[in-house]
């Protein structure tokens, strides 16, 4: 534990603040879910991280109840009425709503939740959005995309998880509970007891096929989550699983549809997430396997995942860890971020252990070139004599195991 003493937060006086004049907030809110606490007869701290929270130095502790108006329901103007009805002149509650939006804790309606979300939407996501709003860039730094356009985003976006695996189950539903508004699990086998942990499956839906119970318990999680096949629709990411094709193939296969997609697979007990190859291409499974490859030439390539009944070995907390992790990776990528796993593989053996390597887009391969997918396929066939088209995990696009020396080290 760190001994250096926490920041404290940030101080302001309500009554010697000179605000310039602007136009009314519509429907201000205050990010739900922050604590109140009175640190003194007139000052009240909002929040509890030091790096967001505000004390307040209130002229009038009654202005304190002005903040249970702006739950989003009320326009400012209607704010102020009901203040003035509580005793709180009209500019001193307008003030303590300048200083809340300056300081970042109170923001329009519209920019904490989209438009239009029925009521049980609003408060299943209310959570996801307070969450949204203090990650953002402190007061003053360059602004970034609201809440509620983050959420927008997440909801008309298209996420395949393709293969098999313990982590397919649980990332398929934490991704539809952060907003994701199509889950397709085109995922193959059959339930196992190590699909169960840290997920939305039931001991009932053992040894049913894997990809129905999956998709079940989305809909019974999140009500409203499309999971049907995602067909010809473009898709903005696949999670691609653990699977029986030669790294070449399925990298191929990707490459050629300009698929973005995150390779995820348990290897020996060590979740390994990664390379995340975005449409333009980089690093990918193919490269990792050729730099392996060079430096063992005996290498005989990944191979399949184990058989429908024997359970990957991975301990219930580094699978907990690793559904974060991708689920994490995944919304980053959606959202527009810049994700960890670009060019990289990041390995989880434990909760508290996490390595990342990274390397280089190997020459042999084109993925990050154009033609790529004739290459792959030529490297494919050479070694396998399989057409590309029979990889696993494939859908139009919207834009082995080992690694190689490492880059970089431990996180």
């Amino acid at each position: 534990m760190d001994n250096e003493l926490a920041p404290q937060p940030r101080s302001d006086n309500l009554s010697l603040m000179t605000l310039p004049p602007r136009n009314p907030l519509p429907r201000p809110t205050l990010i739900p879910g922050l604590a109140r606490v009175w640190r003194g007869p007139v000052e009240l701290q909002i929040g509890l991280d030091p790096a967001r929270a505000v004390r307040v130095e209130l002229p009038d502790p009654r202005l304190a109840r002005v903040l249970d108006l702006l739950d989003g329901n009320l326009a400012e103007r209607q704010v102020l009425v009901h203040a003035a009805e509580l005793g709180v002149a009209p500019e001193e509650a307008r003030q303590l709503v300048d200083l809340l939006h300056r300081a970042g804790l109170v923001l329009p309606s519209a920019a904490l939740l989209p438009a239009g979300l029925p009521s049980v939407e609003r408060r299943r996501l209310a959570a996801e959005a307070a969450a949204l709003a203090l990650g953002g860039p402190a007061p003053g730094d360059l602004p970034h995309p609201s809440p509620a356009r983050v959420l927008r985003r997440r909801r008309a976006a298209r996420v395949v998880l393709a293969g098999r695996g313990r982590l397919g189950s649980s990332v398929a539903v934490a991704l539809a509970e952060a907003g994701v508004g199509h889950v397709f699990p085109d995922l193959s086998g059959v339930v196992g007891p190590g699909h169960l942990a840290g997920s939305a499956l039931r001991a009932g839906d053992l040894g049913s096929p894997l990809r129905a119970a999956v998709a079940a318990a989305v809909h019974r999680s999140v009500p409203g989550t499309a999971v049907h096949d995602v067909r010809r629709a473009p898709v903005n990411l696949v999670v691609q699983l653990a699977h029986e094709q030669p790294a070449a193939l399925v990298a191929a296969a990707h490459a050629g549809r300009r698929q973005p997609h995150l390779a995820v697979r348990i290897r020996d007990g060590v979740a390994v997430i990664g390379p995340l190859v975005p449409s333009a291409g980089g690093p990918c499974l193919n490269c990792q396997d050729l730099h392996r490859r060079e430096r063992d030439p005996d290498w005989p390539g990944a191979e399949g995942p184990p058989g429908p009944d024997v359970a990957e070995p991975c301990a219930v907390a580094t699978v907990l860890a690793a559904t974060g992790f991708v689920v994490a990776e995944v919304l980053t990528f959606l959202d527009g971020g810049t994700p960890e796993t670009l060019g990289a593989a990041v390995e989880i053996s434990s909760p508290g252990r996490i390595r990342r390597r990274s390397w280089p887009p190997h020459p042999v391969c084109t993925c990050h070139r154009r033609g790529r997918r004739a290459t792959h396929a030529r490297s494919a066939a050479g070694r396998d004599g399989a057409p590309a088209r029979q990889a696993a995990g494939t859908h139009a696009a919207t834009g082995g195991d080992g690694a190689p020396e490492p880059r970089g080290g431990d996180l």
